[in-house]
């Protein structure tokens, strides 16, 4: 029983226990199972927090590669040569922030490591999105689009918002060319487990 997994604060005694106790070996392996839970359910909030980011980048910027219509119409569908155009601007979006680091490590000066690592995340993003793909809202279907205009930014209702997984226009394939119009796999749905994860953290059940 005393070997029992149970939360720390649970454990009796647990101020008085000695080092080598079992009672120290419970507690410790109680606070390594909590350990595990927090650092389980920081990493979900860690993926749902940057999904709802891209999610609001493309709901504040995806009309801000379309012309302006004379009677200020919103743009009710984009075609899919248009979301890869609008993918390659949010991959681009911090670019003058790389140029500026980029700059200051020509001229001799040593990065932080902050800096460091904001340049190898930009670099493995825009290098993992033309290789495999990046999961944004689905622009190519007027009712996601509708409900994304609508949306408050809440990470709660976030699975409101169909994904697709989407390459930037500029992607290369295996023959090194661009990518063209009738590549029919360059859209596919959202991977379960995404959904899943967020499903886990706000409770709410992905249809």
């Amino acid at each position: 029983p005393n070997n029992k997994r149970k939360r720390v604060s649970k454990i009796k005694g647990r101020e008085k226990a000695h080092p080598y106790s079992r009672k120290a070996r419970q507690i410790t392996r109680a606070m390594h199972k909590e350990t595990q839970i927090a650092k389980t359910k920081s990493d979900r909030l860690s993926g749902a927090l940057s999904k709802g980011q891209k999610v609001v980048w493309f709901r504040d910027n995806m009309d801000s590669t379309q012309e302006e219509s004379e009677d200020d119409t919103k743009k009710k569908v984009w075609t899919k040569d248009e979301l890869r155009e609008l993918i390659a601007v949010y991959l681009n979006r911090n670019q003058d922030d790389v140029d500026e680091l980029l700059e200051k490590k020509n001229n001799g000066k040593v990065l932080a490591p902050k800096e460091a690592l904001f340049l190898q995340v930009v670099e493995i993003e825009a290098k993992e999105a033309r290789l495999a793909g990046i999961a944004v809202p689905d622009l190519t279907n007027g009712a996601v689009v509708k409900v994304l205009r609508a949306w408050d930014g809440d990470v709660n209702s976030i699975t409101t918002i169909q994904l697709i997984t989407c390459k930037p226009l500029d992607a290369p394939i295996a023959d090194g060319t661009a990518e063209n119009d009738n590549d029919d796999q360059m859209l596919e749905e959202a991977t379960p487990s995404e959904d899943q994860a967020i499903s886990n953290l706000t409770g709410m059940i992905v249809g």
